[in-house]
């Protein structure tokens, strides 16, 4: 019988996943002087070490291993070691393909030494292998559980967790899960929401930051946070687009807006509104709530807003079918002339006669809508339901409200744990409690303490800057008062702040939906 020569690749890995266990007893170095002992009193040679550090054993996509697959199909190897089978990978679909087929066809042996696995032997430890494998899977995903919890625990305190800060912030020095402002990319996020409700597209908008040479978020963060407008970096559209879909430019941190579709995948997906975790006031604002809602209504209305010939077509989005609810679109004439409205459930659906085309000239429409739009301004808005509706006084004082609510409660439990300190003292001094107790229950209230003083003193800056926005919008909120009276220079801004929608019926008649009532 020939004997076989072994070329030995030991595979090595550490991940998080481990942090549960003893950090010693699986580190790389331990693994390393394990496995070399097992070669050493087993005569056999070391080819070479795969090593991996820091890689989840849930995927079998890891550099180290890779290169070692690559060796064993060159013949480089044809023996593989670990300290365990939880080194080779906790994903036991994955582990069993490994184990039952590749090896197998590759002539590779496999030792997990520990585990007494050895695959030239026939033995009970080998026949345990799938259930093994199966083990060292629910334990990876126990770990993941575990961790989601926690991160979700720490998201619901209002910590952020995020690898990087949104462009326009970075991280607090002295916490890294707060968020503080970054001087002079805020103010770019600021202009960028200023020109979008000013009209620009975020193209045009791309332009005017990429010609300025401003550095974009990505170039930005590989300065290590220096500003240089000599670096060159494209502004595109997707970008500007995350900037102005942000809520947490508002103060208020929103997180788990994105997840895993489970811990085995690297697939992203978007999670509903209502599943996002929120923590309200948790950072300084860039961007006002008022400017932010705006934004977004102004991106529904030009969801569907496009250019069509040479002209923007002002009322694009606005414009619903009366009969069937759907957007009635708007098309242009085989000789670029003229402008005309079609229903898009009737043209999706012509044949059937779902609905029917709703065709009108756009300038005629176009037309009287300003009209109406300008005589509604100049006449019949009432200045204070408008100014109302533009400050947005009422949200503005119920959150100045909910602010003062929110210190009171905070100052009152401050209080209270003041008084049990004071009382478990007073506890020790009569022997009612030992010294390790009172120590135990000091060293949890001082940190409750500690974190309700932080709290008030954000709250306080909170209300401090709500009143100031109070005194300083009121020169702004007459600019504004005096565009909706006049109406001269009409945009999609100005309209998706006045206008909900616009229908025409079968018989071309023309109703316009306020959001701004009339006071006739």
């Amino acid at each position: 019988m020939i004997k076989t020569t072994y070329k030995v690749g030991i595979y090595i890995r550490l991940s998080k996943e481990d942090e549960d266990k003893d950090k010693e007893s699986e580190s790389i170095t331990n693994q390393r002087s394990f496995i070399l002992d097992y070669l050493k009193e087993n005569n056999y040679t070391l080819y070479k070490e795969y090593i991996d550090d820091g890689v989840s054993g849930t995927t079998f996509d890891r550099p180290a291993f890779n290169k070692m697959i690559a060796d064993i199909k060159k013949e480089k190897i044809n023996m593989v070691i670990t300290k365990d089978m939880s080194r080779l990978g906790r994903d036991y679909i994955n582990f069993g393909y490994y184990i039952e087929k590749f090896f197998p066809e590759h002539n590779v042996r496999y030792i997990a030494i520990t585990d007494n696995v050895d695959t030239l032997t026939d033995s009970v430890n080998n026949d345990l292998v799938p259930f093994k494998a199966l083990f060292n899977d629910f334990y990876a995903k126990d770990i993941s559980k575990k961790i989601k919890a926690s991160i979700i625990t720490k998201k619901k305190q209002g910590l952020f967790l995020g690898t990087y800060a949104p462009y326009g912030y970075k991280k607090d020095p002295q916490n890294k899960y707060k968020l503080i402002v970054d001087p002079l990319p805020s103010l770019v996020v600021k202009r960028i929401y200023k020109l979008y409700l000013e009209g620009k597209s975020l193209q045009k908008i791309g332009r005017i930051l990429t010609k300025e040479k401003i550095p974009k978020p990505s170039v930005y963060k590989k300065m290590n946070n220096k500003y240089n407008k000599k670096t060159k970096g494209i502004w595109e559209e997707r970008t500007l687009f995350g900037i102005l879909r942000n809520p947490n430019y508002t103060g208020n941190l929103f997180q788990n807006r994105r997840k895993k579709v489970n811990y085995k995948s690297k697939k992203i997906i978007d999670v509903p509104k209502e599943k996002w975790i929120t923590a309200y006031n948790t950072h300084e604002a860039i961007i006002d709530m008022d400017t932010y809602e705006r934004v977004q209504n102004v991106h529904q209305k030009n969801k569907l807003h496009h250019k069509i010939g040479k002209r923007n077509i002002l009322l694009q989005g606005f414009i619903k079918c009366k009969e069937c609810g759907h957007t009635i679109g708007i098309n242009i004439s085989a000789d670029k002339k003229r402008y005309y409205t079609i229903c898009n459930y009737y043209r999706k659906y012509s044949k059937q006669k779902f609905c029917t085309s709703h065709s009108m000239r756009y300038e005629i429409i176009e037309d009287i809508v300003l009209k109406d739009i300008r005589k509604m301004c100049k006449e019949n808005i009432d200045i204070n339901k408008l100014e109302s509706v533009l400050n947005n006084k009422n949200r503005k004082q119920k959150l100045l409200i909910d602010v003062v609510k929110k210190r009171n409660i905070l100052e009152t439990k401050l209080n209270n744990n003041n008084r049990y300190l004071e009382n478990s003292y007073l506890d020790k001094l009569k022997g009612i409690i030992t010294l390790k107790m009172y120590k135990n229950i000091t060293k949890k209230l001082l940190k409750e303490i500690n974190l309700q003083q932080r709290l008030i003193k954000d709250l306080e800056q909170e209300k401090k800057k709500i009143e100031k926005y109070n005194k300083s919008n009121n020169q702004d909120l007459q600019t504004k008062i005096k565009e909706y009276l006049f109406f001269s220079k009409p945009n999609r801004s100005l309209l998706a702040n006045i206008i909900d929608k616009i229908t025409i019926d079968e018989n071309k008649n023309i109703e316009i939906y306020y959001k701004i009532k009339r006071v006739w």
